[in-house]
Order: C-alpha cells, then sequence, then structure tokens
C-alpha cells in the first residue's frame, strides 16, 4: 500500500486556511446575493393595503353608531305644533299646581277638593273656586274670615277655620289656582300669573284678609247677584 495520500484510501486532510483568507472569503460572500424570490414583498402590500381599507371601513361604521364617539349622544330635537307646545305648556302648569295644592292646601280642602264639612268648604263644584280668576286670587293672597256660603252650606262660622294669606309667589297662585279650577270636574279658565301680580299690587294696601260679603260684592257677575 502506498504512502502517498493522493493514492490513499482514506479522507483527504482538510487544508488550513489562514486568517487573513478566511476574512477575504467572508467579504466575497458578502458581495454575492442571491436572486430575489419573485412577488417577495408585492404579497404583504397587498395585504396591509386591504387590512388598512377594513379597518378605515369600520371605524366610519363604528363613529356612526356611537355617535362620533361623543360620550353623551346629542339630545334629539322634536319639533312640535303651536297646539302640542300649548298642551305642554298648561300641562306642567297644572302639574305645578298639583304639588303645591298638595303641599299648601290639601290638609284643609283634602286631596279630594271634598273639604272637611262644616269646617273647610270643598273646592269640587264650588262657585267660589269657577267664580272670575280674581276671587281665588285675591283669597290666596290675602285671605279670607268670616261667614261664606258655598254650595248651599255655610263655612267660616268660627274664627278657627279663617283662611290665612299663603305666602307663595304670583306664578305658583297661577298654577295652584289653574289646578284647582280644573280638578275635580272643575272646568273654568286658567288664572294667568300677569293678572296674580296686578291683583296683588291692587290689594298691597290691605292689612286685614277679606270678608266674605266684599269678594262676593265686587264680583257680583260671577256670584249672579
Amino acid at each position: 500500500m502506498s504512502d502517498d495520500p493522493k493514492h490513499s484510501g482514506n479522507l483527504p486532510i482538510e487544508t488550513e486556511f489562514s486568517d487573513e483568507e478566511i476574512v477575504k472569503s467572508h467579504v466575497e460572500l458578502a458581495k454575492t446575493k442571491h436572486e430575489p424570490t419573485a412577488n417577495f414583498l408585492l404579497a404583504p402590500l397587498v395585504f396591509v393595503f386591504v387590512f388598512g381599507c377594513l379597518i378605515f371601513v369600520c371605524s366610519i361604521q363604528l363613529a356612526h353608531s356611537t355617535n362620533s364617539f361623543q360620550l353623551h349622544p346629542p339630545v334629539e330635537i322634536v319639533e312640535l305644533t303651536p297646539e302640542e307646545k300649548e298642551a305642554l305648556r298648561m300641562d306642567r302648569k297644572i302639574t305645578s299646581g298639583e304639588k303645591i295644592f298638595a303641599a299648601r292646601c290639601a290638609s284643609c280642602h283634602q286631596a279630594n277638593g271634598l273639604g272637611i264639612e262644616g269646617q273647610f268648604p270643598p273646592l269640587a263644584g264650588s262657585e267660589w273656586v269657577s267664580a272670575d280668576p280674581g276671587v281665588i286670587a285675591n283669597v290666596i293672597i290675602k285671605g279670607l274670615k268670616g261667614e261664606i256660603l258655598v254650595k248651599g252650606k255655610k263655612y267660616g262660622t268660627s274664627a278657627a277655620v279663617n283662611m290665612a294669606a299663603v305666602p307663595i309667589s304670583d306664578r305658583e297662585i297661577a298654577n295652584v289656582s289653574t289646578y284647582v279650577r280644573q280638578a275635580w270636574g272643575n272646568s273654568s279658565a286658567e288664572v294667568l300669573e300677569d293678572d296674580v301680580s296686578r291683583i296683588r299690587a291692587e290689594s298691597s294696601g290691605m292689612q286685614d284678609q277679606w270678608v266674605g260679603a266684599e269678594l262676593r260684592k265686587m264680583f257680583a257677575d260671577s256670584f249672579g247677584q
């Protein structure tokens, strides 16, 4: 068997490279670039474009369904007809008047407007309620004392049941008077705040309560006298 490595059956011994040769080989490898794969960048760009469009469309839809991302959505404005506005105004006035009545008047005249027999007169069907609006306004502003006749029965026969003036505003008087004149089957016109203000001014010099006979004389037409 020959000792010549070229003719030996063993694998050839690797040739050693110097550091300089290794560096040079790396430099050459770095200079060599593979051919770019066909459509390598095109596919990702298409997906990015489609995904971006999807986000944009979803954002627009979300904005419309959430009032443009507002924390407090705007209140929808409803246009009312003149008749509806008037009905709403009157409803609010009567609702306010009902609350005032419950707080100021119901203890004597009762929630059903029937009063207390022999002590406090009824308001339901009362000629004092359905008379000129000035009657009920004057009574609330200055109070009422003395004997009166309501629905054929006498009330106010003792000082203990005299009605004191009610310390509320002109608007509150208009509201509660309107409520009383339209509750429990009553159907009289509303009492206006301006009329109450005028009546208050006219009676500003009075120090005492009204007497029933005085009011009946002032509004004789309303009482059929």
